[in-house]
């Protein structure tokens, strides 16, 4: 799809379901608060777009991803694009969406009302050793790992934090897991266990259109 990422046009940020229900679309519409986004629908798929802005502050177009990721998130299951899709026009947009129908059908069906949930361990006292810390990470990790809808370890090793892991939860079930990993910092007071989001499910899904060249992605 070499006609992505051309000039300033559109920016994607996400794909979710194309609603039936006028109501159920109206729900996932962008308003207020500076973060206005449209739907480009083709079919069982809707995209949501910005005008795309020439050159504007890295910073901005950041946050501005992030918050309206963030905000269809709370509204509907959707799939994350990268930072930095650009298309030329709601055709090429359509063009995206027809490509990798089956994909993004398939993402969407995998996150259906999915959280992601990060976890961040790290030493917090010492008179461990370092070998009896990280044991203990990755049994916590491996517990919650079981009531999870996926999990994956992000990274491992650094010279304080043991392990960072990411877990799609479904989001009926993310306060319970938040209280459960406070139970499992009772038992192991050394090892300090931070939880982050809910978030989109940036580290289970990704979804490129053909063609583009790799985004990087910053942690939302």
């Amino acid at each position: 799809m070499s006609d992505v990422l051309a000039e300033p046009g559109l920016t994607v940020h996400a794909v979710v379901r194309n609603r039936v229900s006028e109501r159920a679309l109206d729900a996932v519409q962008g308003v207020g608060d500076g973060l206005e986004y449209r739907l480009v629908e083709f079919g069982a798929l809707a995209a949501v777009v910005t005008d795309a802005v020439d050159q504007p502050p890295e910073s901005d177009v950041l946050r501005r991803h992030g918050r309206i990721v963030a905000r269809l998130l709370r509204r509907s299951s959707i799939v994350p694009l990268p930072l930095g899709i650009v298309a030329r026009d709601e055709d090429v947009v359509r063009v995206f969406l027809e490509g990798q129908r089956v994909p993004l059908l398939e993402a969407l069906e995998y996150l259906e009302d999915g959280y992601e949930l990060r976890l961040h361990l790290s030493a917090r006292t010492a008179g461990h050793s370092e070998d009896q810390l990280r044991t203990v990470a990755h049994h916590v990790y491996e517990q919650l790992q079981r009531q999870a809808r996926a999990a994956r370890i992000l990274s491992e090793g650094g010279s304080e934090r043991l392990l960072s892991a990411a877990f799609l939860i479904p989001r009926s079930e993310w306060i319970r897991f938040v209280e459960q990993v406070s139970d499992w910092e009772g038992r192991y007071p050394a090892v300090r266990m931070d939880v982050t989001g809910p978030w989109a499910a940036w580290d289970f899904i990704h979804v490129m259109p053909a063609g583009l060249p790799a985004t990087t992605r910053e942690d939302p």
